[in-house]
């Protein structure tokens, strides 16, 4: 019993000696540090922000009141946001172009007063990058009117992305070389090689021929900007606002000042609507462009309830593949006196690469052409269009022009050389009917009516003709 007794002790003493020393070794386990592990730290300490969600410019160092730029503030917030709230009534300084590529609402937290985004350098405000994922070729001839195209690949196509098809073959007018055949669409589903698009295709292509036909495909993202002033503190030749492929992008109650280039250009984006902006660019002689908003191969673009001054244009379609079924409704644009803008200005037009477009219950006051044509299948209906001008609407190239139930009124005895003044390049179709002119001193149509193939003019009125 002794022997076993003593067995026990040393056991007992052996146990008690490893408990001791590791309590009270010198070799710990190292508590962490965030000098040892300063990624997995930073990560927790982030963790809050690093999913999308509301912020401000201020909960990352913004001011908005001082003259200091917020450049990196409003940055970081739109990194870290799938909403921005701007403070009311703040005045926010930039340097540099804010950027985003993920789908994002931007907006004032009051709509009664709007936050203003100031740009000091001769750069864009804010920039809306979609990226293309997927660039593939379609496979198989597409007809006119086919719900669906085949591709080499559909790995990774996914619906609701937007499919832009590119032709190898240019666009049938105006095409200036680079200018292609091509369409933009939002994928609906996808079966093997068969994706299936949202509406049937608007073009024939002869793939294996004599063209090919890209398929570029984007993620979809999308853009909400609502009550913001945009503004460069003098004119710079720039463009203010660009958005890039996104899908139902809505832009309300914003105002853009002083970019002599662009005011918002859409640009390949599908079912835009722009409703409530106010556009002044300081548009000068040698500005080419000075559009208020070009929608730039866009797709089902509505612009409504919009004014624009002080701009060569008040809206243009066009783009390197065509802009289709784009409306301009309800909305105003302010022009200069005779000899103050670039040659070719006008209250609203297409330029080249349009399909399917109307201009509707719009207002236009003092530019060379009230309206300016350059595609197919363009409406022009129950606008109002007033003062100095050299005719009510200039055609130039493309097919199937409506001109229909618009009213031209004399301002201080202003008149018009041809209420349609049809350019040696246009051999399409038109028809105009039920229009009103009031200060007429040429023919209704001035130009070769002869190269048209087939032209209609009835129920129109000259109210009061010119000498």
């Amino acid at each position: 019993m002794k022997i076993k007794s003593n067995a026990i002790i040393v056991i007992l003493l052996f146990i008690v000696t490893i408990v001791v020393s590791y309590f009270t070794s010198e070799e710990k386990i190292p508590t962490l540090k965030y000098e040892d592990h300063p990624v997995e730290s930073k990560d927790l300490r982030e963790s809050e922000i690093t999913e999308l969600s509301q912020h401000r410019p201020e909960d990352f160092g913004a001011n908005g009141f001082d003259n200091k730029p917020d450049t990196n503030s409003l940055q970081k917030a739109i990194d870290h946001s799938d909403t921005l709230l701007l403070k009311a009534g703040a005045r926010y300084i930039i340097d540099q172009p804010l950027e985003s590529s993920h789908t994002i609402t931007i907006k004032s937290e009051d709509s009664d007063r709007p936050a203003m985004i100031i740009q000091k350098s001769s750069e864009s405000a804010i920039l809306i990058n979609n990226v293309e994922n997927i660039s593939t070729f379609v496979s198989k001839k597409i007809a006119y009117d086919q719900p669906y195209v085949e591709l080499n690949d559909t790995k990774g196509i996914e619906p609701g992305d937007l499919i832009h098809l590119v032709s190898s073959k240019l666009w049938f007018w105006d095409n200036r070389g680079y200018l292609k055949k091509g369409e933009l669409h939002r994928v609906k589903k996808v079966e093997g090689k068969k994706v299936y698009l949202d509406s049937n295709t608007n073009g024939k292509y002869n793939v294996g021929k004599d063209e090919s036909v890209e398929a570029k495909i984007y993620p979809q993202i999308s853009l909400e900007l609502s009550h913001v002033s945009f503004m460069h503190p003098t004119p710079l030749k720039t463009v203010m606002i660009k958005v890039n492929y996104t899908i139902d992008a809505k832009i309300n109650n914003v105002s853009v000042t002083n970019s002599k280039l662009l005011g918002i250009q859409l640009k390949n984006t599908y079912n835009s609507v722009v409703s409530n902006v106010k556009i002044n660019l300081g548009t000068t002689k040698d500005i080419t462009s000075g559009y208020g908003i070009q929608d730039w191969g866009g797709r089902g673009t509505l612009i409504t309830n919009s004014s624009f001054a002080r701009v060569r244009r008040g809206v243009d379609f066009s783009g390197d593949t065509p802009s289709r079924f784009g409306t301009v409704a309800n909305s105003i644009a302010y022009g200069y006196k005779d000899g103050v803008l670039a040659s070719g200005n006008s209250g609203f037009g297409t330029h080249s690469t349009a399909d399917h477009i109307t201009f509707k219950n719009n207002y236009v006051k003092n530019f060379s052409y009230g309206f300016l044509t350059r595609g197919t299948n363009i409406t022009v209906e129950n606008n109002v269009h007033e003062g100095f001008s050299r005719s009510f609407i200039a055609v130039s190239l493309g097919n199937h022009v409506n001109i229909l139930n618009n009213s031209y009124k004399s301002i201080n005895k202003s008149s018009l050389e041809g209420f349609i003044m049809l350019l040696d390049s246009y051999k399409g179709t038109i028809n105009a009917s039920g229009n009103s002119i009031e200060g007429l001193k040429g023919p209704f149509i001035k130009g070769k009516t002869e190269n048209l193939q087939d032209f209609t003019v009835k129920d129109n009125r000259v109210i009061k003709q010119q000498e």
